[in-house]
């Protein structure tokens, strides 16, 4: 079995589940246990998490951590979130997110900027800790590793105080939103973006520093099927 389907049975004998009842309870798609590779789309674990608040998504993803959110025991019984009086708005929804409706373009820059209120937003469920927003990737210069359409989790960092060269941003421009590797400019006041897809029409290019409105660490890409 993969590590996450080991994962998954241990949950299931925990809640004393069998696989129809836990699939049926969260939406997914007959035989998913059987199916579930080494990876979990984003949308599947966005409704395990909804079906199953007290498991941690975290843990189900990676193997990092407990089993089960609020510190509880393996070997105790769950109790819902509703009966817990000292449970606070902030830890129900803490790893939910906005997944922002623009995209991060995996080419050139494009020629807009979009202004993006809270109400215009999605809230996914991030499967890990820190992340600020969402996003989705259009294009195809940063594949394979961030395919077109693949979703990104990413935290906004302090440009100014340092960037780790080297590394993928999301790039918040006056032009619009780019995802790149990040490396040195010879042009002081700018940085240089270098693109994955080594393919010639993806070009580096250089971005001034008084033109980005911000930067964005990207945490963890998933392909959403």
């Amino acid at each position: 079995m993969s590590e996450i389907k080991d994962r998954l049975t241990k949950f299931l004998e925990y809640k004393g589940y069998g696989q129809l009842k836990f699939e049926n309870t969260a939406g997914l798609g007959r035989g998913f246990v059987n199916k579930v590779g080494f990876n979990i789309n984003a949308k599947s674990l966005e409704k395990i998490a909804k079906a199953y608040p007290e498991l941690n998504i975290d843990w189900l993803r990676s193997g990092h951590g407990s089993m089960l959110n609020n510190g509880e025991s393996e070997g105790t019984l769950y109790t819902p979130k509703e009966e817990h009086s000292q449970t606070t708005e902030s830890e129900d929804t803490a790893k939910l997110v906005l997944l922002l409706p623009v995209s991060a373009q995996g080419g050139s820059l494009n020629d807009f900027v979009v202004s993006v209120k809270e109400s215009d937003c999605e809230k996914v469920v991030s499967p890990i800790r820190g992340v600020d927003f969402a996003m989705t990737v259009s294009g195809d210069s940063m594949s394979p590793e961030y395919p077109n359409g693949s979703r990104i989790f990413i935290k906004k960092i302090n440009e100014r105080a340092f960037i780790e060269w080297g590394k993928v941003y999301v790039l918040d421009t006056c032009n619009g939103t780019v995802i790149k590797i990040l490396v040195p400019s010879d042009k002081e006041g700018y940085v240089k973006c270098v693109s994955i897809n080594t393919d010639p029409i993806f070009a580096p290019f250089e971005v001034a520093l008084e033109d980005i409105y911000g930067v964005y660490k990207v945490l963890l890409c998933m392909s959403v099927k």
